[in-house]
């Protein structure tokens, strides 16, 4: 009897065609965003330069007082005075291009990090201009703030955590500087069960922020505890409207569509990126799952500023390194940047009237577009698992 041929499937050929025309017009497509990147870059480019060169702005201000005076730094973790407490024995000037300095080669870093995970040198240059042209990234770097920072932690943790997860928890440990974005990260363990690698995230931020405890002094304890319970149950109470119009969480969702934000609403809308991030954790494998713990960096916090942005080029990262097909992860990455350019280009910032009502100039996309990315990553991972059946003909020796 002879072996049974496999014939291929009738939707084959139609698939071999669209992937034929698509490795055709990738190099021209990517040459398009590249083009476009550039066009970003040279509009945030001289700004950013000029502050860079003219010194602080009010936000490096406050946290480079809190860290030279060793002064109870907010919400942050008080290891931000440890951190930052050496650059704050500079003049201020100084201290604010050293810390942008810091900023700019972390963005090099998630720049090279991106890029390894491509290969034509198209993809590789769209890669590394991605992190270069983002808005977002430009604002965290002129207001002298952590984001590129946290997010090349990050990046790292993410990274190192699916090989060496203890390494990683404690890179993850990292994030208590601004504890809301430990939330997604946490909660992936939870429900993958890996309960040790939160107690190691746990234990390792107390350890930090003893560190910084131990700068700051015993009597910032009590004053640290008395913020957290001021703030912590709803802090964008606490901001003037116009502050929380600049917020790309939840809360600024519901005011970019002209609305007074909800705090129960916020909430629900929490729940609700958690369970769907939930689905896509147990039914991804780990790359793929990682990839959604980033994407989920700014759903599952109640707060997140404008520059906070920026951390959307760890999710874009790690989806790359996924097993995705090429062109599901082009759509992803451009989805997820082009919502970003589109959210920034609504915020009123900087505003004219800083004790104004709360006001957008425009929907902020990036927060839903994060949570359909999650869901269609769940949805394709599902599809994924199920095997495709091939249809075939078997010949008998008879012809039959």
């Amino acid at each position: 009897m002879n072996a049974a041929p496999t014939w291929p499937s009738v939707a084959a050929a139609p698939r071999a065609q669209l992937a034929a025309v698509v490795r055709a017009t990738s190099p021209y497509a990517l040459l398009v965003v590249i083009g476009i990147e550039l066009a970003l870059l040279t509009a945030f480019l001289p700004d950013t330069l000029d502050r860079f060169l003219h010194g602080p702005t009010s936000d490096f201000h406050n946290l480079y007082e809190v860290a030279r005076n060793r002064d109870v730094p907010g919400l942050y973790s008080p290891f931000l005075v440890a951190l930052l407490y050496p650059i704050a024995q500079l003049p201020e000037m100084q201290a604010y291009q050293t810390f942008f300095a810091i900023n700019l080669a972390c963005v090099v870093a998630i720049a090279l990090i991106g890029q390894s995970a491509v290969r034509s040198f198209e993809a590789k240059t769209a890669v590394a201009l991605a992190a270069f042209a983002l808005p977002q990234m430009h604002w965290a770097l002129r207001l002298g703030h952590m984001t590129p920072l946290l997010a090349l932690v990050a990046l790292a943790a993410l990274i190192t955590i699916q090989r060496r997860p203890v390494r990683g928890a404690l890179l993850l440990a990292m994030l208590s500087l601004k504890p809301q974005y430990l939330i997604a990260p946490v909660a992936y363990l939870a429900v993958t069960r890996q309960i040790r690698l939160i107690a190691i995230i746990v234990g390792a931020s107390g350890a930090l922020a003893v560190f910084g405890f131990l700068l700051i002094g015993p009597a910032g304890v009590v004053e640290f505890t008395s913020l957290y319970l001021d703030w912590g149950p709803n802090s964008s109470d606490n901001l003037l409207p116009v502050q929380q119009s600049w917020m790309i969480s939840w809360t600024g969702v519901q005011i970019s569509l002209g609305r007074e934000a909800n705090p129960l609403l916020t909430f629900d809308l929490i729940l609700l990126s958690l369970a769907i991030a939930a689905v896509a954790w147990l039914r991804t494998d780990k790359s793929r799952g990682i990839a959604a713990v980033a994407l989920m960096f700014l759903p599952l916090t109640p707060y997140a500023q404008f520059y906070d942005g920026a951390l959307i080029l760890v999710p874009i990262a790690l989806i790359l390194r996924t097993d995705l097909p090429a062109l599901a992860k082009a759509g992803f990455c451009g989805v997820v940047y082009l919502a970003a350019i589109a959210t920034q280009a609504n915020v009123n910032f900087p505003a004219t009237d800083i004790l104004g009502v709360a006001h957008t100039n425009g929907f902020f996309w990036l927060t839903p577009v994060l949570v359909a990315a999650t869901f269609a990553l769940a949805l394709m991972s599902t599809r994924a698992a199920t095997p495709t059946p091939v249809a075939t003909v078997t010949v008998t020796e008879g012809g039959e």
